[in-house]
This record gives structure tokens, C-alpha cells and sequence, in this order.
């Protein structure tokens, strides 16, 4: 009994370093080597995937890149993988930004997105236009006429010099098929539904960060046609389209993590109960 205690007390005082080293040598081989640990696919992220499987070659998906450089862990990978898949099938692609950052993070997005891959090129199958000021307002011009409001693309090329431009005279929502918004802003997504689902009945989809969801439930699936949860909605995404990348290997990361807390909790546990034996 009186080993036993001994063992228990041990186990019930495992040093801080062996857990805090544990947590990081499990992440960091997970990094290296993803285990692609099961991730249960909720019905918001099945329908964005349908929406842009759906898209046909030449179909236009309109995109406001509204996330900034603080949440690119959560906010990129996804849109990494909607937007391969949409390449995929041909889709062109139309990206303006409502968050002050943004313009410049979209060159490391497509450094990864790698369009030229699916034999796109810049002015003919995507544009990047910057970013556009006025919140709400500009959103209801923007859909009812973007060259109207837009000279030029964030690289100070006159819009009217990309063919894929002049496919979208006014109205511009008229020729949209597909309305994606990537943002933390709550303010930003729901002038987008009254401006893109409420008025002109566009098919609309959403990425936004963990916290902002249960805003944007009640509009689900009348106005929003799907969302995608954050991180985590991402990982699932990559999981159903097949491009694995970023989220996939932090679902693994958190799901490694969360493994070796249960491992330390449930020898802590087996501590106390041996340490409590002893005593009786």
C-alpha cells in the first residue's frame, strides 16, 4: 500500500515541463506529419462545398476578402481550398476588400492558391480590385455597378483593360452566381446579406471566425446558404474537397493537444485514487 502511495503521489505531481514538453513535440510532429485525425463535417460546410461544386467554367463568384493579418491562421486556409475547388471547375473569380489590411494579404493567398496552375490568368479568370471604402453603402453600389465604382484593380490597372471586368456591366449582380465573404466583422456580413441575399437574391455563403457564428445561425438557411465555422470549419472543408493544407494539420494540432491533456488528466486521476487507497 505503502508503494503504491508513493506511485500515486508521483503521478498525481508530474513536473510541468513533461506536459508542456509533451504538448509541443506532439505539435510539432504533427506539423511535420499530419495524422488526418476524423473530423465530423457539419451541414453548413456540406452546403458551401455543394454551392461551389455546383459552379460551371465561366461562372462568376464574386469574393470580399474582409479578414486581417490576425486571423490568417483561421480565416486563409479556408479560402484557400474553396478557392482551388472552384478553380477546378472553372470558376472565375472577382476578390474586393473591406478590411484596411487586406489588399495586401492577397498576394500570399494566391501564392498558395496558385492560379496559374489551373491555366488562369490575371484580367481574363480573376481580378483583384483592393480595397473599397464605405461599408454598406458601397456594397449596394458595388453590386449594382462595379465599373462604375471601380477605375482601376489594386495594381492601378484600368478596370477597363481586364476582359473579365467587362463581363460585369451593370447590373453587376446580375452576373454574380456565387457571393463569398471572409471576414471578423459582424457589421460587414450582414450589410452583405441585406445588399447580396436579401435584395438581389444571390446564393451566399460566409467564412467568419468561431465567436461570430451565432450571429449569422438565424439568417441560416434562408439568407445564408452555408457557412464555414472558422479553423475548424476549414479543416472540414479541405477534408471534403480533398485539398488538404493549413486546417487539416491545426484540427490535427488541437486534437494532439487535447489528447495529451486527457492522458495527464487521467493519470492524475489514477494518482489520486492509488495516494487515497494508501490512505485507507
Amino acid at each position: 500500500m505503502g508503494e503504491n502511495g508513493g506511485i500515486g503521489k508521483t503521478l498525481m505531481n508530474l513536473p510541468t515541463w513533461l506536459y508542456f514538453g509533451l504538448i509541443i513535440l506532439a505539435m510539432g510532429y504533427i506539423t511535420l506529419y499530419p495524422l488526418g485525425f476524423p473530423i465530423p463535417i457539419s451541414d453548413q460546410t456540406r452546403n458551401v462545398y455543394a454551392l461551389v461544386d455546383e459552379l460551371q467554367p465561366g461562372d462568376i463568384m464574386f469574393v470580399d476578402m474582409g479578414y486581417e493579418s490576425g486571423t490568417i491562421a483561421f480565416m486563409e486556409p479556408g479560402m484557400v481550398a474553396i478557392f482551388r475547388h472552384a478553380m477546378t471547375n472553372g470558376a472565375k473569380i472577382v476578390i474586393v476588400s473591406t478590411g484596411v489590411e487586406s489588399p495586401m494579404l492577397v498576394g500570399r493567398l494566391m501564392d498558395k492558391v496558385k492560379p496559374e496552375s489551373f491555366g488562369y490568368v490575371y484580367g481574363e479568370d480573376w481580378v483583384h480590385l483592393g480595397y473599397i471604402a464605405g461599408g454598406e453603402p458601397s456594397y449596394a453600389s458595388m453590386l449594382g455597378d462595379i465599373n462604375g465604382l471601380v477605375t482601376e484593380d489594386y495594381q492601378g490597372t484600368p478596370t477597363s483593360q481586364l476582359p473579365l471586368m467587362a463581363e460585369l456591366g451593370a447590373p453587376t449582380a446580375d452576373k454574380i452566381d456565387l457571393v463569398g465573404i471572409w471576414t471578423a466583422g459582424g457589421e460587414v456580413v450582414e450589410g452583405w446579406i441585406r445588399q447580396a441575399a436579401v435584395k438581389y437574391d444571390l446564393t451566399f455563403f460566409t467564412e467568419v471566425n468561431e465567436m461570430m457564428v451565432p450571429t449569422i445561425l438565424p439568417y441560416y438557411p434562408i439568407n445564408v446558404d452555408g457557412i464555414i465555422n472558422g479553423g475548424i470549419g476549414a479543416a472540414e472543408y479541405e477534408n471534403l474537397s480533398g485539398f488538404a493544407g493549413e486546417a487539416i494539420k491545426l484540427s490535427d494540432m488541437m486534437t494532439m493537444g487535447g489528447l495529451v491533456v486527457l492522458v495527464f488528466l487521467i493519470l492524475g486521476n489514477i494518482g489520486y485514487l492509488m495516494t487515497k487507497g494508501g490512505k485507507n
